[in-house]
């Protein structure tokens, strides 16, 4: 009876663990789906380092409108009064000026206008598990549209790093319309330039005639393209270092 209960229970324990390791994400590390399963992937950091290589222009020719760019970047540090004021200080460098400011707890939000490029900034820095997070927004800009854009530069914005803290972790999302031009003119366009970049197109979802999504992948770094209903294009490096 013993011997018995004792298989059981080993049975039972081999049971749990199986469903255990199910129930993770395929595409998590060590995963069956991990693009990357040796490891190789690039830091925050070195991401950043390589942006001026990740430049993209607008399809030329083609209505732009509804424009947001955004990017978070997270420092190992809790000095959120230190890197705000050190973003304040650099976009009054580049020619913004401080519109409005919330402060709360340890979260400060501040708005920024450019008179001269029609550019406003909205920033946030808060706490957000145990490292500093600066998200800045730029909404509703109605041009004249610079010709390129890059992880880091968008108009006359070209957002600086802290350096007074590690980067640990980055989320750049950019999106705008082409209102007048098809879903699949301008994914194959965006795709062309993509690949034309050196970005590799590892998978592509064409099911769905009003929607078209793919991802690509340049030295271990991910990167999705998404064209919707009214040619609504979105490019995203999601979180550089989850894959």
């Amino acid at each position: 009876m013993r011997r018995l209960v004792y298989v059981l229970l080993i049975t039972l324990a081999a049971s749990l663990t199986a469903c255990a390791t199910s129930v993770n994400d395929p595409n998590d590390p060590g995963g069956p789906n991990d693009p990357d399963p040796g490891g190789n992937r690039p830091t925050a950091a070195q991401v950043l380092a390589m942006s001026d290589d990740f430049d993209f222009s607008f399809m030329p020719g083609e209505d732009i409108a509804d424009v947001e760019w955004d990017i978070e970047i997270d420092y190992d540090t809790t000095e959120f009064q230190a890197v705000f004021d050190y973003y304040d200080a650099a976009l009054i460098s580049a020619g913004f000026t401080q519109t409005d400011i919330e402060t709360e707890g340890d979260e400060i939000e501040a708005d920024y206008s450019n008179a001269a490029t029609g550019v406003d900034v909205e920033i946030e820095v808060s706490i957000d598990d145990g490292n500093v997070e600066v998200d800045m927004d730029i909404d509703d800009f109605t041009g004249p549209f610079p010709a390129g854009f890059s992880l880091t530069e968008f108009g006359s914005l070209d957002v600086p790093i802290y350096g007074g803290a590690n980067v640990v972790d980055v989320e750049w999302d950019f999106n705008f319309d082409h209102p007048s031009t098809s879903v699949q003119d301008v994914f194959d366009y965006y795709d062309g330039q993509l690949q034309d970049l050196g970005w590799t197109q590892v998978e592509i979802d064409d099911g769905d005639d009003d929607e078209m999504e793919a991802e690509y992948e340049r030295e271990g770094v991910r990167l999705e393209l998404e064209v919707e209903d009214n040619s609504e294009v979105e490019l995203e490096f999601n979180k550089l270092r989850f894959y």
